[in-house]
């Protein structure tokens, strides 16, 4: 949104539940990145509270991940709507490994500052 600061609020597992509790209730935040998000401690009543807000909500959902699977993120994040699920094919949880993390870490740059994925790997002095 329009005057908004680039602040984004990321969370991982457990944070994730936090900024669906009570993250909107933030106004000077751009936008939410939820990696790995498990759903446990939310309740669909939190979670529709979010239909009305405008401002881009991510989840990036491993496909090995022990806690909620892409489809299952799919029907259990039905009540916000507007929600983009980007599924991560062979990845994990903790997503362990050079190859996971890049990934991830790749995706939350491209989503904060468009266009600037994939990020360097090397560097010279």
């Amino acid at each position: 949104e329009r005057g908004l600061p680039n602040v984004w609020l990321l969370g991982w597992s457990f944070g994730t539940e936090l900024i669906l509790k009570y993250g909107r209730e933030l106004p000077d935040v751009r936008g939410f990145i939820l990696l790995s998000p498990p759903l446990y401690r939310v309740t669909a009543e939190e979670l529709a509270r979010w239909r009305g807000d405008s401002r881009p909500l991510r989840a990036f959902v491993p496909e090995f991940d022990s806690f909620l699977t892409p489809t299952q993120a799919r029907s259990g994040f039905a009540p916000i709507g507007h929600i983009d699920i980007v599924p991560f094919a062979e990845c994990k949880h903790l997503w362990v490994g050079e190859t996971q993390a890049r990934q991830v870490i790749d995706a939350v740059a491209e989503t904060v500052v468009p266009g600037s994925s994939p990020l360097p790997t090397e560097w010279s002095d």
